[in-house]
């Protein structure tokens, strides 16, 4: 509280400072009248060093006596007090300089805003509800938000830009940039949220340059702030764009996969069990050349019940495995049917594409239908075949 009783201070007694001249010394000259608040206020000026300890007596323009702040009391009030005030003092965050301008030259108190400040050009002490002041202590948002995109730099002075061509921002600006209403907090909640980090520092690279690079070094920054909520409107519809075209990109990239994922689980349905069981057709074809003429009751004829058996043996693993894989086909066409129709009710624009996808993965699995038909089919004629076969060598005793 002591700064802000400090700068207080300076502002009630610069305001009622006559005659005020600022000498070699950087120091405001002027004669006040004293009373109780004066020199309460006086005294609080020297405990901060903002103006000298003593002061000087006039009566009838005549000098009387130089005195000390606290000596003061009601026996001088007669008497006109000329005392200097310091121009320039800056101190826990509060500031006293000659306007404005001055105050915004320096990166650090934009970076870091003071608490309050006071400017002896217009005799302001700044308020809360300042739009200037407002607007002053959203810059340090954007300064951030330059800093989050710029390359490293080991000083607050100037950042650089790099996207196509490089620019140099300087921290400076004036206060008439601060003249309009800021908003910042749409690119604070842009920025600050993870999803698409690196697009985003990439768009706002692009933005900055195209928006500042026709703008001098020093000029740059006082225009971003003096027209950022125009900067921002651009920044978010280029953003919006892109996470259109990435979910469009994303969806795209979705239904691609799937139909591969699905057209590859469909085609295994049919090659993984084809791979087992591959030679029980063959096994069933070369039984027949081991099938001899025999009568009954002898060795060959033996022979021939033994091979019949483990023809009928084979058939029925490799028909109920054929079969088995029609409830796996059905299952997984469920499956693809479902995910395609969801994505075709919530991407409208993809809806075309995404249903052309689907009738491919249709047309694939209708193939596996019919190969694993035909392939039992043809299991089951070969084994008619060797029946037939085993029937007929049979001979009279």
């Amino acid at each position: 509280m002591a700064g802000s009783n400090s700068i207080k201070a300076y502002s009630f007694v610069f305001g009622i400072l006559e005659d005020r001249v600022l000498n070699d010394d950087n120091h405001f000259c002027g004669f006040i009248s004293l009373d109780d608040e004066v020199i309460d206020n006086l005294k609080t000026l020297v405990e901060c060093e903002l103006c000298d300890t003593s002061v000087d007596l006039f009566k009838d323009n005549q000098f009387q006596v130089s005195i000390g702040i606290d000596e003061l009391n009601d026996e001088h009030y007669p008497f006109n007090c000329k005392i200097a005030l310091s121009s320039q003092w800056e101190k826990n965050g509060f500031y006293i300089g000659t306007n404005w301008d001055l105050l915004l030259k320096s990166a650090t108190r934009i970076f870091t805003p003071v608490k309050q400040a006071f400017f002896t050009d217009t005799s302001e002490l700044t308020k809360d509800d300042s739009i200037h002041y407002r607007n002053y202590l959203k810059l340090s948002s954007i300064c951030k938000f330059i800093d989050e995109v710029a390359l490293p730099a080991s000083d607050n002075k100037a950042r650089t830009i790099i996207y196509d061509r490089h620019i140099n921002i300087v921290y400076t600006l004036r206060k008439e940039d601060l003249d309009h209403n800021l908003n910042t907090e749409a690119i604070e909640r842009l920025l600050h949220k993870d999803l698409h980090h690196e697009a985003k520092v990439s768009l706002v690279r692009e933005a900055l340059v195209k928006f500042l690079k026709d703008k001098g070094t020093n000029q740059r920054f006082g225009y971003l702030v003096s027209n950022f909520n125009a900067f921002s409107s651009e920044l978010l519809l280029s953003y919006q764009g892109y996470v259109e075209q990435y979910t469009f990109d994303k969806v795209r990239k979705e239904y691609q996969e799937k139909k591969t994922e699905y057209i590859q689980k469909i085609n295994e349905t049919y090659s993984d069990i084809g791979a087992k069981i591959l030679a029980i057709p063959a096994g069933l074809w070369l039984a027949v050349f081991k099938l001899e003429e025999a009568p009954i009751g002898s060795f060959g004829f033996i022979k021939n019940i033994v091979i019949l058996t483990l023809c009928i043996l084979c058939m029925l693993y490799a028909v109920f495995n054929f079969s088995a894989q029609f409830s796996i086909l059905k299952s997984i066409r469920e499956e693809y049917k479902l995910l395609f129709e969801r994505l075709a009710k919530e991407h409208d624009d993809e809806c075309d594409n995404i249903n052309r996808a689907k009738k491919l993965i249709d047309t694939n699995a209708e193939w596996t239908w019919w190969k694993l038909t035909l392939s039992n089919f043809a299991t089951i004629v070969i084994f008619v075949m060797v029946f037939i076969l085993s029937w007929f060598s049979l001979i009279e005793p």
